[in-house]
């Protein structure tokens, strides 16, 4: 099994646990990745009890980057669900998470206060905005950190919208940033994509970019103008996979 962008995430802090950028990516990987969560029990209606173990006399949930963890074994009850929500719904219960990765021998254990500090940087979510483009202009002067970021945060959005194009603004409001216009997205996804740039940018350790974003269709008018100085980035749909467990919402 190929290793996962949270294992690789995991190693690479694991090597340099005092790097800030480093526990930063983990973060924000950890926040994108969808993990897989054993159950403590079968599912009856919404409630689920996802399994736990005790580390240091604190409850970690138990949590793998991967459902082929559980190849090979009897069948179990499981549910998946994003980092992010996870740490949401751990938020100020004291709870950790066990997080075994494709590659590591040993669970990586994140602490109930790093959960929580995830949870309250992300809690707000991407704000509207009214202020009109009023120039576009080619990217330029975005960290390499956060433009890395945003490739890996774009390639988890594969199949949700067909492109996202990147380009710098001059807004009416007179402040100037970057702009990533999403093509063509599938119905119900803007909030799913508009919250993964949001985390992308909360947890780069770029301080002070503004990146908005925007949803268009392929005849919109103002894409022709994008496409003349913007970055693209092709979302194609993926190979469609076979139906996991149920997604714990």
């Amino acid at each position: 099994m190929a290793e996962t962008p949270l294992a690789r995430a995991a190693k690479l802090f694991l090597m340099r646990p005092d790097d800030d950028a480093a526990r930063l990516r983990l973060y924000e990987v950890l926040s994108g990745a969808e993990l897989v969560l054993p159950l403590a029990g079968e599912v009856e209606g919404e409630d689920v009890t996802p399994e736990t173990v005790v580390v240091g006399d604190i409850p970690h949930v138990v949590a793998h980057d991967s459902i082929s963890a559980f190849a090979g074994t009897a069948p179990r009850p499981t549910a998946t669900l994003s980092g992010l929500a996870l740490a949401q719904m751990l938020e100020g219960q004291g709870a950790g998470a066990a997080l075994h990765l494709e590659g590591m021998a040993d669970p990586l254990l994140i602490s109930p206060e790093s959960l929580d500090w995830l949870a309250r940087n992300l809690a707000e979510g991407p704000q509207r905005v009214e202020a009109r483009p009023l120039a576009l202009h080619p990217p330029k002067g975005l960290p390499t950190s956060l433009l890395t970021t945003l490739d890996r945060r774009l390639a988890q959005g594969e199949g949700l919208a067909t492109a996202a194009w990147l380009v710098a603004v001059d807004w009416s409001d007179g402040t100037r940033g970057h702009l990533l216009a999403f093509v063509g997205a599938r119905p119900g996804a803007e909030e799913t994509l508009a919250a993964g740039i949001n985390a992308a940018v909360a947890l780069s350790g770029s301080e002070e970019v503004r990146l908005d974003v925007t949803f268009l269709n392929e005849g919109d008018a103002a894409l022709a103008r994008i496409a003349r100085v913007g970055l693209r980035f092709d979302l194609e749909d993926p190979v469609e996979a076979p139906k996991g467990p149920p997604r714990l919402r």
